[in-house]
């Protein structure tokens, strides 16, 4: 359980170091008046080795069942020295160590440093995506569809934390929506059809992939992203009804509640990060996840097709129906109401089509 709460903290460096650093090329007539937290960015650079080593060690202790005349350190350093995520961990603690040194030594007082900072950033992220599964599936396809999706999503998701967290002043909402709503449209554009590449990488069978844990937390994510962007929809293109922005308390309630939801989404690809992908195995074969068994019994075979009932078209239904009453509930500012539809939206969808096949 802990690997995923370490992973989630990865993601969240990797979006804050992100978002802040594309903040210091927007100049402040442009922005939310932020007060930019420097310890919690070194932090945030800091923590991704550090969250990284996390999957390095558990790595190692997996294969000290395999090598018992072997000490853990001997090992370790062979994880480091011969697979891939090991040599990208390598990679990223030099990288992270240097920003995290011109931010101790510089700081943001010089115009080169930021550019200097971005692109190390960018050098991070593309060590991230050498160890990723992806990768592992295809060289160049599976690292540029895994380094854009995490930069992607690190861009938009840090660049939200920042005006929803750390706004001390004015929003300046008409023109921060300016820029950061065609951003917030590419970056979706960039997550969906990355996201598709890896999905073509790893998943062999999208439907048969539901019967194991990384195709049922697949899943999930999916019918998570749909109230998410949602919510980026509505904070972006409904500004009217926050005034254009100043009415701050009721924007920013939003605004953090889109955070909240895409924690879920990270959290949920953490879980995903440490599952085996659904991809055909030479050495086994996949077994069913034990929600899979929970909703289904004894499961002989994942060569699933679909089953419908009225019983699964009725949870899939009665789901669609209160993901559409989301955009009235946020136009009369119905906090709680529209959180309750959200969770009933995402859970009445996820149980219904795993219920539909078998």
């Amino acid at each position: 359980m802990y690997i995923y709460f370490f992973e989630t903290l990865l993601y969240l460096s990797f979006a804050f170091t992100g978002g802040y650093l594309l903040l210091q090329f927007i100049p402040d007539r442009s922005k939310p008046a932020i007060k930019y937290p420097l310890d919690l960015f070194q932090y945030a650079i800091l923590g991704i080795p550090l969250f990284s080593f996390i999957s390095i060690i558990r790595t190692t202790v997996i294969l000290r069942d395999f090598a018992e005349n072997m000490s853990f350190v001997q090992i370790l350093l062979i994880v480091l020295k011969d697979y891939n995520y090991g040599n990208a961990w390598i990679w990223n603690l030099i990288i992270c160590t240097v920003m995290y040194m011109i931010t101790v030594l510089v700081g943001f007082q010089q115009k080169w440093t930021k550019w200097l900072l971005a692109i190390a950033w960018v050098c991070s992220i593309v060590a991230h995506g050498w160890a990723s599964h992806p990768t592992g599936f295809s060289a160049v396809w599976g690292l540029l569809s895994q380094a854009l999706h995490v930069a992607a999503v690190s861009i938009w998701l840090g660049t939200l934390i920042l005006a929803a967290w750390f706004t001390r002043g004015e929003l300046n909402w008409k023109a921060f929506t300016r820029w950061f709503t065609p951003l917030s449209i590419v970056s979706m554009m960039v997550i969906i059809a990355a996201g598709l590449v890896m999905m073509s990488l790893i998943v062999e069978g999208y439907i048969d992939s539901w019967g194991i844990n990384y195709g049922e937390a697949l899943l999930l994510k999916h019918l998570v992203f749909l109230p998410l962007l949602l919510l980026g929809f509505m904070n972006g293109f409904l500004s009217k009804l926050t005034n254009n922005g100043t009415d701050k308390r009721r924007l920013l309630w939003w605004l953090r509640l889109e955070t909240f939801v895409a924690l879920a989404v990270l959290i949920i690809t953490a879980f995903m990060g440490v599952q085996e992908p659904p991809h055909e195995d030479e050495f086994e074969l996949p077994s069913p996840s034990p929600l899979f068994k929970w909703l289904h019994g004894n499961v002989q075979s994942l060569d699933l097709q679909w089953s419908w009932g009225f019983a699964q078209l009725a949870m899939i239904a009665l789901g669609l129906i209160a993901l559409a009453v989301l955009i009235p509930l946020y136009k009369k500012d119905k906090r709680g109401l529209f959180v309750i539809m959200a969770i009933i939206g995402i859970l009445l969808p996820f149980l219904g089509i795993l219920l539909s096949v078998k």
